[in-house]
This record gives C-alpha cells, sequence and structure tokens, in this order.
C-alpha cells in the first residue's frame, strides 16, 4: 500500500549532478551520451505508516545523459525513465495496493528531465569516494502524470570509467496527486524517504588513471 516512484525523483537529480564531475575532463564528442550502469546503480525507499514503516526498492531504471562539448560544464541534457510495476516492497499483497495507487496501467513509468545543475561545495575535477563533490540539482519529474519541478542535492565523484553520485531525499506525494493511504487503523504518510546510488559508464577519454 506504501510508497511509490516518487523516490525515483532525487535519484533522478542525484544522477545528474555526478555527471557534473566529469566536467574536468577533454570531451571531444558533442551528443555522446553517458549510460546508465544498472546492475552497480540502487535505490531504496522508506514509506512510515501508523505502528510500522515499510521498505522497499527500485528493480528497474534506466538512463543517459549527452555530453556538450562546448557547454560549461559539458553535460546540460539528461533525462531518466523509472518503471512504476517494477517498485517493490517485498510483499505481494502490498505491492499490487501500491500499483493501483500508482495507476501503473495508466503511468507506467516516472520520469526526469536534468534543467540545471551547480556546483556547491568541492572540486568536481579531483573529487573521490573520501571527498565527494556536492551539487545543486534543478528539473521535472513526472509522475502519476504530473508534473512537479523539483530542486535538490547530491554528492558525487569518479571512480576509473564510473561517475557515481549518491545520497538521501524526502519527497511529498501528495504533490503528484496521489491520495494518502487510509485503510482501517492503517494510515500511511505522504512522505517518503528515499537513497540512492547511482554509476554511469564514462567514455575512456575521461576515465580516471
Amino acid at each position: 500500500m506504501p510508497t511509490s516512484p516518487s523516490p525515483l525523483r532525487h535519484f533522478l537529480l542525484a544522477i545528474v549532478c555526478g555527471l557534473l564531475l566529469a566536467s574536468g575532463a577533454t570531451w571531444t564528442v558533442s551528443g555522446q551520451t553517458l549510460p546508465l550502469d544498472g546492475k552497480a546503480s540502487s535505490l531504496a525507499f522508506v514509506g512510515d505508516a501508523f505502528l510500522h514503516s515499510f521498505h522497499g526498492e527500485a528493480r528497474n531504471f534506466t538512463g543517459s545523459a549527452t555530453l556538450e562539448s562546448g557547454a560549461n560544464p559539458p553535460v546540460q541534457k539528461a533525462t531518466l525513465h523509472f518503471k512504476t510495476a517494477a517498485l517493490t516492497t517485498f510483499n505481494n499483497d502490498r505491492d499490487k495496493k501500491m500499483w493501483e495507487w500508482l495507476k501503473i496501467e495508466a503511468h507506467p513509468e516516472a520520469t526526469f528531465t536534468l534543467e540545471s545543475v551547480k556546483l556547491i561545495e568541492g572540486d568536481a575535477q579531483k573529487a573521490d569516494a573520501a571527498h565527494p563533490a556536492r551539487f545543486q540539482v534543478a528539473g521535472t519529474l513526472t509522475l502519476n502524470g504530473v508534473k512537479q519541478s523539483i530542486v535538490g542535492t547530491a554528492q558525487g565523484w569518479r571512480e576509473k570509467d564510473r561517475l557515481i553520485v549518491s545520497g538521501n531525499t524526502v519527497i511529498d506525494t501528495l504533490k503528484y496527486g496521489l491520495p494518502q493511504i487510509r485503510q482501517a487503523f492503517l494510515t500511511v504518510g505522504t512522505n517518503v524517504k528515499t537513497s540512492y546510488r547511482f554509476t554511469f559508464i564514462l567514455p575512456a577519454e575521461a576515465a580516471v588513471k
């Protein structure tokens, strides 16, 4: 009965934040894409309900960013897709109610479109796992057929030929037209807490040696 891909929102935001870390490299191919490494990525969420909380995760998400060699930073655009039917709370009955709540047949995906990224703290060119850079990212999340502008922060760094972003965020599902779940003695909170770690594949020339 719980949660939604809302978590996706920040995971989407965060993903692109990290992409900026590659801004210190020399890009030679405009229009080149950075695909998501799904096996090295994760998105988990926690929903609060009366007397207990439930945990879940996303099991099907894809995405990519576009490099623009003449831009600063070189990553100005990105789009991420999240399959709502692939959300799970590890309980079949609860998942069925969640999918019904999300109207997965009418809205099989949640989508995030990057619009701007700004460095807040750290060195984007030298950031590593021990010293990640922090970014502010703004974009538009479409969930349940509703578009909302969102702004958030994330941290990112490079590891060899991978660009990694991670963080936590909370979103209010009411803003996306999703009603609060109330059943008998059970009331599910509208805020969904999420944590994410996304890994993107960098082109050879941008890899850290």
